[in-house]
């Protein structure tokens, strides 16, 4: 089970004060008279105190019916030395109605604070995380990646080509079929500067950054004069990519083709029958996975079959690429999520947390 570290207590417990500390300052300042006009006032009320419930809860350390009695017990505290404090100020009164507010605040703080240490809690994924860090192939960063280029484009069978990523590990949590494709995989590379800060909560080296949409065109680029394979996504971005793979890359063999919404079957003879040494996927996480495992198994000849999430997109022009001082400072995710906001909310806003939070929990739990 997840209990906040001594340092995300501290940290909490220091909010706390501060949040307290700021309600007496400004709750006798002029302006605050009549800030919020009711019902304003309590909704107001509530959101503050949801926050120092949560900074309570945090602060405690504790689970269950504990850290319920530590967090409401905070917000009646603040809560009624606020106003106690009111009825000493010009113009401000004590209202039960607020403390009210300021309890059911708490109470929704402590609530959203249990469901995000449900989601850290179990005793799986924790090992399914470091099945995964152990696998993934990390290049020094002084080290030039030709070598590794040479070796992924020279297959002696059917290998598959995978990339993790936060949003690959937070899905590893859950989903045990995907965890199961995903470790199976013959190279792991790491994607993105979650990873990094992972491995550097470890104590371990993150090395370089190995990001398929950098990676497969120099890797499509090694398949030069051998067929290969575009699956994923949907017209007309799927021939606009694989004309840039002609055109843009400079491969001179037509790319097999076909949308992302056909079964394994379909998939199977297509490859079959153009000798694809390259199958290309971009049919997302955890399709895409899944769908290099049933195409690896069925396979004969020699070929790398690469899990590449939305390659196939950024080929066809229907996804931009972030500006490169975005890429640089590992915000690409941010650009991403301002394009398709409805889509990657749930991946970024709710995932990125969730996936710090299941790191320092990692990080807890690591032997010292």
């Amino acid at each position: 089970m997840f209990y906040p570290p001594s340092s995300l207590r501290w940290c909490a417990a220091l909010i706390f004060l501060a949040v307290a500390a700021g309600l007496y300052v400004g709750g006798a300042l002029p302006l605050a008279v009549d800030m919020f006009t009711p019902p304003w006032d309590l909704l107001a009320h509530a959101s503050v105190f949801a926050f120092v419930g949560v900074a309570a809860g945090v602060a405690s350390g504790t689970r269950g019916w504990r850290l319920l009695l530590f967090s409401l017990l905070g917000a009646l505290v603040i809560g009624s030395l606020d106003e106690w404090h009111q009825l000493h100020l010009p113009g401000r009164h004590a209202d039960w109605q607020d403390l009210l507010a300021d309890l059911i605040g708490g109470s929704l703080g402590v609530f959203c604070l249990g469901m995000v240490y449900r989601l850290a809690d179990g005793d799986a994924w924790p090992k399914r995380w470091q099945a995964l860090l152990q696998k993934i192939h990390r290049l020094p960063v002084d080290t030039n990646d030709t070598s590794l280029l040479r070796r992924l484009s020279q297959p002696t069978r059917p290998t598959v080509l995978a990339f993790v990523n936060a949003h690959a590990m937070n899905s590893a949590v859950h989903d045990t079929d995907f965890f199961a494709s995903l470790i199976s995989a013959d190279t792991l590379l790491r994607d993105g500067s979650g990873m990094a800060l992972l491995f550097k909560m470890l104590g371990m080296a993150p090395d370089q950054n190995l990001n398929g949409t950098d990676l497969i065109p120099r890797l499509i680029r090694q398949f030069h004069g051998r067929p290969i394979a575009l699956l994923g996504t949907q017209e007309p971005y799927l021939s606009r990519a694989a004309g840039a793979v002609k055109d843009d890359l400079e491969h001179d063999r037509l790319a097999a083709k076909a949308h992302g919404f056909m079964g394994p079957g379909y998939y199977l003879a297509l490859v079959r029958a153009h000798e694809s040494e390259l199958i290309v996927l971009g049919m997302g996480m955890p399709r895409q996975e899944e769908m290099a495992c049933a195409l690896r198994d069925a396979l004969t000849q020699p070929c790398l079959i690469v899990c590449g999430g939305a390659i196939i997109d950024f080929l066809g022009g229907k996804t931009a690429r972030a500006p490169i001082w975005m890429r640089r400072f590992g915000l690409e995710w941010l650009y991403r999520l301002a394009q398709e906001p409805a889509r990657l909310f749930r991946r970024y806003i709710l995932g990125n947390p969730l996936f710090l939070l299941r790191s320092l929990r990692l990080r807890w739990d690591q032997p010292r």
